[in-house]
């Protein structure tokens, strides 16, 4: 078993390295904690796929006016830095193409969930947009979103990105389940998931839809955090 490159289309690779997704990323990251702005962005970036739908323009002032607590020297009520830095970054990102717009939603989940994931791994043990070959059979996986591999603890993590739950298909859910049984064959352990903006429960009927997917978990805006914990320790 191994892990080769796996980066997938020009458009996804540009989003993925794009300032806007590592800026918007970089606040979400740091305000993780902070349950309800976290939400707030992630319901946002999971609503609107385009700057024109009915809600776009109150519920960006909705976010711009969030923690407005305390007046300035000149008595006017004013958000923490980071509130104004990711309006502006949203605000960028709408003003963009309908096809960028629609990668880099898409790119900040894979990258937020790179980054949770990463944070307690070792160097050289988690990578984004990989897929497993199985040398014994020269058979491979399609592209795994995130994936830990660590050869020397016989452990295997696969997860699969998506803004919305809806965009979870059968595909998706068989390439984990096909690495699922090969990784067990092969005396691994491992642990699969699927990633997005919404709810748990709404991701887990989601995949509920498909069949032999009992193994894998839904991580979305109320547990993402989990990510950033060892899934073999119970």
């Amino acid at each position: 078993m191994k892990v080769v490159d796996a980066p997938g289309s020009r458009d996804m690779i540009e989003a993925i390295a794009h300032p806007i997704v590592y800026k918007i990323v970089t606040i979400m990251l740091s305000q993780i904690k902070n349950q309800i702005f976290f939400k707030m962005v992630a319901f946002f970036l999971k609503d609107h796929e385009r700057n024109t739908t009915p809600d776009f323009t109150k519920n960006l002032d909705a976010l711009r006016r969030y923690g407005q607590f305390r007046p300035d020297a000149d008595g006017f009520l004013v958000a923490p830095p980071y509130v104004s830095e990711i309006v502006t970054k949203l605000e960028e990102l709408y003003a963009q193409t309908q096809n960028k717009i629609n990668f880099q939603r898409g790119a900040i989940v894979e990258l937020l969930a790179f980054h949770l994931v990463k944070s307690r791994c070792q160097a050289n043990e988690c990578f984004s947009n990989h897929r497993f070959v199985y040398e014994h059979n020269s058979r491979f996986t399609d592209q795994i979103d995130v994936a830990v591999f660590s050869k020397s603890k016989q452990r295997i993590e696969a997860y699969t990105c998506k803004i919305k739950p809806g965009s979870i298909q059968s595909e998706d859910c068989n390439n984990l389940i096909d690495l699922e049984k090969e990784a067990t064959e092969q005396d691994y352990d491992i642990r699969t998931g699927a990633i997005s903006f919404d709810n748990s429960q709404k991701i887990e009927q989601r995949l509920r839809w498909f069949p032999g997917t009992e193994a894998i978990k839904a991580y979305g805006i109320n547990n993402i955090e989990e990510l950033a914990d060892d899934p073999f320790i119970s």
